[in-house]
């Protein structure tokens, strides 16, 4: 079973292959998700630095949202 907090770890860690996993399998479960619209800009996120950042920023505004309600 598959955390959104799972998947902003891996994302905090640029583990892109993993994540790119994880969100696939959340988003089977979770389709309309925040998290289930990013697997393409995971995809490319080794080849554009662009996605990288973006994934970035979006792992980092979800982490603190995660931490101000608790999860």
């Amino acid at each position: 079973m598959v955390t959104e907090t799972m998947i902003v770890i891996a994302l905090r860690q640029k583990n892109w292959e993993v994540a790119a996993e994880m969100v696939k399998e959340y988003a089977e479960k979770k389709p309309e998700s925040e998290v289930a619209k990013i697997v393409s800009a995971i995809e490319n996120a080794e080849k554009s630095p662009a996605a990288a950042w973006l994934l970035s920023i979006f792992s980092e505004i979800k982490w603190r949202e995660m931490n101000e309600v608790g999860i």
